[in-house]
């Protein structure tokens, strides 16, 4: 199973982001409707492993986490492959990241190391043409200031991802609920 951890994006700032994906001049958008910020990719997984995952999910005691999507980026260098959006103040979800990767390890889990850079993705490319490339500059300065209103992140989701012909499919297995941690 090709797995997942993320942060499910509500519908107001997902509604923002898809108006953005209707001027895009290039590239494949990504489904609205499986916008997500991720937290930790877990790639293929055996079932057990999976169950493993989850039942140290359970015991992840971590605060909800308030969120602000702000500004675009191009993930991938000279040839950009992707097209997101990020977020104002990292420094919540990397803690939040840091509790995640730390029940996974004590669960004999590891996931695959990778620098953490939250963010949502609204479109990938493949190869793109110089007039493209013009046209997606000229697209991100035009869109340069892109802030959604905020809003606080209240469980952690376990998501089956599907690869296919038209792109990944994602179901949901499990959402872990972030509430206030109390001193003991």
């Amino acid at each position: 199973m090709r797995l997942f951890l993320s942060l499910p994006i509500p519908e107001e700032a997902a509604d923002l982001l898809e108006d953005l994906q209707t001027d895009l001049p290039a590239g494949r958008p990504a489904d609205p409707d499986q916008f997500h910020l991720t937290l930790v990719f877990l790639d293929e997984q055996r079932e057990e492993t999976a169950q493993a995952i989850h039942e140290a999910m359970e015991h992840l005691r971590a605060d909800p986490v308030a969120i602000r999507l702000s500004g675009l980026e191009l993930f991938g260098g000279r040839a950009p492959r992707t097209l997101v959006a990020g977020v104002a103040d990292p420094a919540p979800l990397r803690a939040l990241h840091a509790k995640v990767l730390a029940r996974l390890r004590a669960a004999g889990v590891a996931p695959e190391r990778r620098r953490f850079r939250p963010h949502v993705t609204l479109a990938r490319f493949g190869d793109l043409r110089r007039h493209e490339t013009a046209r997606l500059e000229r697209f991100l300065t035009e869109n340069a200031h892109f802030e959604a209103p905020p809003f606080t992140a209240r469980a952690v989701e376990l998501v089956h991802s599907r690869l296919g012909a038209n792109g990944a499919r994602h179901e949901v297995l499990a959402a872990y609920p972030l509430e206030a941690v109390r001193p003991a």
